[in-house]
């Protein structure tokens, strides 16, 4: 059989399951590199946060579904570092990997193959290039740091009122943020803030609930609720 009619029974028979997928809106979420690192350290990773890193950093773009978790893994079209070459830099500032037990480009490999397949049947994340490029351009206009800061919400060992850092992120945004911590010791510390919005990337609310743990991560994160939680500064190794 020719060659170019394989390549593209491949290329469509690839595709197939991220357009036949179902998902209504994106959850865009970024986390605190301190807290990302001691959760890590729970699973014995090592973790190395860069210097040039002081900011909230990006963990996903997420098609997901109503109240549940996914979809995940929806196309069988592979990672190819050469196709984001050019976004290198950005993603070393934006999106680090800063577990420095696996490789350079696992995190993003990780996303592409769980989250960024999932995504194809959109023109504006329709290819690896277009949704990592989209991703860094979300966290250029959504930089949950640039607002906190602004209302003197730094990173330090005195506890934020919960709803205080809810409420500045939301006035910011007009739409509540949805708050997950990690429970460390005795003390809850802020590990994500999650911003959803729709397919044209317009802000919505989250769908959650309280018997629902939208796109928990691992089984160490829970929304904050209520009460106090600690924003810990960024410890160099």
């Amino acid at each position: 059989m020719n060659v170019f009619f394989v390549t593209v029974i491949f290329l469509l028979t690839s595709t197939a399951g991220a357009f036949s997928v179902k998902w209504d809106h994106f959850t865009f979420t970024q986390e605190w590199p301190q807290t990302a690192c001691l959760m890590g350290k729970a699973e014995s990773k090592k973790c190395y946060i860069p210097d040039y890193i002081n900011s909230f950093i990006i963990h996903g773009l997420w098609p997901s579904s109503g109240k549940t978790e996914g979809p995940k893994n929806c196309s069988s079209v592979p990672f190819d570092i050469n196709k984001i070459k050019n976004l290198t830099d950005e993603l070393l500032h934006a999106w680090p990997n800063i577990y420095s037990s696996t490789g350079r480009y696992d995190f993003w490999k990780h996303e592409w193959d769980t989250h960024g397949t999932c995504a194809l049947s959109l023109n504006t994340t329709g290819t690896e290039y277009l949704f990592f490029r989209k991703t860094l351009d979300l966290m250029k206009i959504y930089n949950a740091s640039r607002y906190l800061s602004k209302m003197n919400i730094i990173p330090s060992d005195t506890p934020y009122v919960t709803k205080t850092v809810q409420s500045v992120i939301q006035k910011a945004l007009g739409v509540m943020p949805n708050l997950q911590c990690y429970r460390y010791k005795s003390d809850y510390l802020l590990a994500e803030i999650r911003i959803c919005m729709d397919k044209r990337f317009k802000l919505i609310e989250c769908p959650t609930s309280d018997s629902t743990l939208y796109w928990r991560r691992r089984a160490e994160t829970e929304p904050c609720r209520g009460g106090k939680i600690y924003f810990p500064e960024i410890k160099r190794n």
